[in-house]
């Protein structure tokens, strides 16, 4: 999901240095995993705001939230785990 989640950001001029999967919250038998957004500067906000405003969905009716599976989550997990053990940001 964060792939997917940065490339829609990246499409109208987001970048979240700091975006990934929170590896506790995907190991935990009750609560839905999470994504870490992190911190972003000022201008970064701005964009996120923008382009949020500008989304064909800001007045119409939300999505309904999206089921993710057990291997989706084991999936990105590895992935991030994978990316931390090379030294890099997943």
């Amino acid at each position: 999901m964060t792939t997917e989640l940065r490339e829609a950001l990246a499409r109208v001029g987001v970048v979240l240095p700091s975006l990934h999967p929170d590896p506790v919250s995907y190991a935990h038998r009750y609560l839905p995993p999470l994504v870490e957004l992190g911190c972003c500067t000022m201008g970064v906000a701005r964009r996120l705001t923008a382009a949020l405003a500008e989304s064909p969905r800001a007045s119409g009716e939300p999505s309904p939230p999206r089921q993710d599976t057990v291997a989706e989550r084991l999936s990105i997990a590895t992935a991030y785990v994978n990316a931390r053990s090379r030294g890099e940001r997943a």
